[in-house]
């Protein structure tokens, strides 16, 4: 897999009206980033739960028919929250929606007080990443079989239709997690890790991925990293170093993420036109 530096932008659909965020996500292609990803939240997170939030499926569906060529995501989808079948689904006609733009983000899902507030179970730490595993299992079954019968521990599909099949025959993965037992699992089924762990940590997780990549019988170097290089903040010497520090980890997805304060968003397309370029031009050359 190439591993040369992508820009992406998070901006969370949290915290501020529609009419406000669209403009932000249509802005990011204009902008030039790559990729663009919403986070999957049925309440705003931080201290007031009350802020607007917006389901990220149907927001997907939104920007996928406002935008041309930036691939879309989220970072990431909680498990817990969805029967992989359906979510598979509404993925799947995104990526139509979009013209094969869609990455199919996910992770074990963390937030024990919104799946309360919803309703969602909310099992153990253990029981919570061997469903992600088996839900991707699931999920690349009904990719490629036009009837999926399956039974797992947790799933269970009675010859079930799938179509249509991503526009592309599949759906990049991305999967966020630190643990041991989540980087196993990124091992055998990311194409795309996140996380946002300081740069020594992030590279001995990275390491440890790629290793457990080949165990699977996979290219350990399909797995690119990715992680978070600005949030808000300016200081241009600081950025400069995060992003520097982020590549000698071994990240080539590079994210800035918009604050739930929506401060300094100002400095975003300077960053994009100055400070970038220079900074790939360094880092690839």
């Amino acid at each position: 897999m190439d591993q040369k530096i992508t820009l992406g932008i998070g901006i969370g659909n949290q915290h501020w009206p529609w009419d406000q965020q669209i403009a932000w996500w249509k802005g990011a292609e204009e902008l030039g980033f790559e990729s663009l990803w919403l986070n999957d939240h049925f309440h705003s997170l931080g201290d007031n739960i009350d802020n607007p939030a917006f389901e990220c499926s149907t927001t997907l569906a939104a920007i996928a028919m406002a935008t041309r060529k930036i691939k879309l995501g989220v970072l990431t989808y909680g498990n817990t929250h969805r029967n992989p079948a359906i979510l598979a689904k509404e993925l799947v006609t995104i990526d139509h929606i979009s013209g094969g733009r869609v990455i199919y983000g996910t992770g074990a899902g963390w937030n024990e007080p919104e799946h309360a507030a919803y309703g969602i179970p909310f099992p153990s730490a253990g029981d919570r990443v061997a469903m992600l595993d088996e839900a991707l299992d699931l999920h690349k079954r009904l990719e490629v079989e036009e009837r999926v019968n399956f039974e797992g521990q947790f799933y269970k599909l009675v010859d079930c239709p799938f179509q249509p099949k991503p526009v592309n025959g599949r759906l990049p993965i991305l999967i966020g997690g630190t643990k041991p037992k989540m980087l196993r699992v990124i091992g055998k089924h990311a194409d795309i890790w996140d996380s946002g762990l300081e740069p020594d940590e992030y590279a001995v997780a990275l390491t440890t991925i790629r290793e457990h990549a080949v165990e699977f019988g996979r290219d350990p170097m399909a797995i690119r990293g990715s992680t978070g290089v600005w949030n808000g903040k300016v200081d241009d010497k600081v950025f400069a170093d995060k992003v520097r520090a982020a590549y000698k980890a071994g990240a080539r997805q590079l994210l800035f993420r918009y604050p739930p304060t929506r401060e300094n968003l100002d400095e975003v397309p300077r960053l994009m036109q100055t400070i970038m370029p220079e900074l790939i031009a360094e880092l690839e050359g």
